[in-house]
């Protein structure tokens, strides 16, 4: 005669779904609050790059490490295993999109942006095959072809607008492949921690800009907006996400983080009517549709075995570093 099933208390059965409730509220907080980084950048026309990078970094850095610090209740930050040659890989990588990333928001559309930065995950797998010959699913596959299309047709309507808007597109494909071998990286070297190299990457990016500009230049009204900028969708946007991704299993998370891309376009659509070209729709529906769909198959495919949680321990690091935008 077989044991009988266990029950579940009522009691805990609302508490299960009070948390994950929580936790997509959370992960959808941390879409917004990453969706908002072209919203910001024009807010400040009139700021170059360097400053731009300069006081966004100078704020996000310490608001990051105080997050590792919240995160792990204890006053250190774990940088001998960021000093290793995978953690200064990572970190340069990290740095260098996130000066590409204003960079090319400057330059072009925000949607544009938008739309070949959500290739990550399949330039990621594209990488991992390339290095250690991890071998994508039919539907990864057939998903990051459908991804690649779409950005081939978004950036077919740049050239047709001309101007300097191909500049930017090819400046956040460089930021795409940066995010990406940062995160095949992270996957081979699992031991290097993800906080304490955006932290480090901040302070990189922001020692680096100070020799390009005068970051004293602009206003005080619109450094402390720049401010702003850096603790809402650096420190802030990381650690809403990493709250809410432990309640979640990883792939319910990526989804619900994935509402960025709509997101951003919007923000600017409404205050600052910035129409992207209808190519950009186009390949945006399908990146978008590839996303969800490769997703969507990795939910379903968690449900016929034991779900994949993010743990507490990983939330900040290895749960976070394939999902979380560094940019």
């Amino acid at each position: 005669m077989g044991r009988p099933a266990e029950r579940t208390s009522p009691t805990s059965d609302v508490a299960l779904r009070r948390e994950t409730f929580l936790g997509i509220v959370l992960v959808l907080g941390s879409a917004v609050a990453w969706s908002t980084m072209g919203l910001f950048v024009r807010m400040v026309p009139e700021a170059d790059v360097w400053s731009v990078v300069f006081w966004r970094c100078i704020f996000g850095g310490p608001s990051i490490v105080a997050l590792a610090m919240i995160e792990r209740k204890r006053f250190s930050f774990d940088w001998q295993r960021t000093l290793t040659p995978a953690g200064i890989a990572i970190t340069c990588l990290i740095a260098g999109g996130i000066v590409a990333a204003i960079y090319s928001m400057q330059h072009t559309t925000i949607a544009n942006g938008a739309v070949i930065y959500s290739t990550v995950p399949f330039v990621a797998a594209l990488l991992a095959w390339m290095w250690f010959r991890e071998l994508p699913g039919r539907r990864t596959t057939l998903c990051t072809v459908v991804a690649i299309a779409g950005v081939a047709v978004t950036v077919s309507g740049t050239i047709a607008l001309g101007g300097g808007h191909l500049d930017g597109d090819l400046a956040m494909v460089g930021v795409t492949f940066s995010i990406a071998m940062m995160t095949v990286i992270m996957r081979r070297y699992r031991d290097t921690p993800m906080l304490e190299s955006v932290a480090l990457a901040c302070f990189v990016a922001a020692g680096f800009s100070y020799w390009f500009t005068d970051p004293f230049a602009i206003s005080t009204g619109h450094i402390l907006l720049l401010g702003l900028f850096g603790l809402v969708t650096q420190g802030g946007g990381l650690g809403i996400y990493t709250m809410g991704a432990r309640r979640l299993p990883a792939a319910q998370a990526a989804l619900l983080s994935s509402a960025e891309m709509p997101m951003s376009p919007l923000w600017v659509w409404i205050f600052f009517d910035e129409m992207p070209a209808a190519e950009t729709f186009i390949g945006g529906a399908l990146v978008l549709a590839a996303m969800v769909w490769n997703i969507l198959g990795e939910i379903k495919a968690s449900r016929t075995t034991a779900p994949a949680l993010v743990s507490a321990g990983d939330s900040g690091e290895k749960g976070a570093s394939e999902t979380v935008s560094t940019r």
